[in-house]
């Protein structure tokens, strides 16, 4: 299975620090929550992983390390779901989904580039929509689109940023019940997350960052707990204490 490692890992932006010295493993197979109040760092990590803001350290994948790589290549290694598209070209569902091929050179109409799409647009439920215009969606199908076209890459490994933030309570479960088969079948996945409830139920692990320093980083039920969480939120975390909510059961 794939890993991803991250070492050292540090931003500096206008002279000031951002990042410090933050790093991690995920293994293929495991979900690593990454949380922390606004302003923490969490989003600026995920750039720096994914190599779209400079940064110092390492991030190797497989133990190949992506800076000597190009594009495309990195492109293969390693998928981003950014919280928002900058979009704006009126295109087909389908074809924003067929953009992730860009890391495989065929252009999308290839017949792996078409069973890639269609697969991808499967997982995420969105064959329905396919031929809608991106532009027209809904901020949260606009979301389902991005981990689609993120999933068309066959990357082995996928950051997401806030994948569930716009989506309604469905949609997150359904969400949340993808990046699981994910990394059951093999992906190493790292989720930033808000919710302090979805990271603990649907995370294997977490890191807990504060002013762009790591606090803890262990087990999910060891990091959301009443000391992490009262150290860097300054809140009680109360047991039991919010509404939960299931997918029903398929027949």
């Amino acid at each position: 299975m794939p890993d991803l490692r991250v070492e050292g890992m540090s931003v500096e932006r206008g002279g000031r620090r951002v990042l410090h010295d933050v790093g991690f493993v995920v293994d293929g197979g495991e979900i690593l929550g990454v949380l922390g109040p606004n302003g923490a760092g969490k989003s600026t990590l995920l750039d720096a992983v994914v190599g779209t803001l400079g940064a110092s350290g390492a991030v190797l994948v497989d133990d190949v390390d992506l800076r000597t790589l190009s594009p495309r290549e990195r492109a293969r290694r390693i998928a981003y779901v950014p919280q928002r598209s900058e979009l704006r070209a009126a295109l087909r569902v389908e074809e924003v989904v067929a953009h992730g091929r860009y890391a495989h050179g065929t252009g999308g109409s290839s017949k792996a580039d078409q069973e890639a799409v269609a697969q991808a647009l499967a997982e995420t439920e969105l064959e329905t929509l396919r031929a809608r215009s991106f532009v027209a969606l809904s901020v949260g199908e606009q979301q389902r689109v991005l981990v689609a076209r993120a999933l068309c890459t066959e990357a082995p490994v996928m950051l997401l940023d806030e994948p569930t933030a716009a989506l309604d309570v469905r949609q997150a479960l359904t969400t949340f019940a993808l990046l699981r088969r994910l990394a059951d079948a093999g992906r190493a996945l790292v989720v930033v997350l808000h919710s302090l409830d979805h990271a603990r139920r649907f995370t294997d692990r977490a890191l807990l960052l504060r002013e762009g320093h790591p606090v803890r980083l262990g087990p999910s039920g060891e990091v959301v707990a009443p000391g992490p969480v009262r150290e860097v939120y300054g809140v009680e975390l109360v047991e039991g204490g919010a509404l939960g909510f299931d997918l029903p059961e398929t027949p």
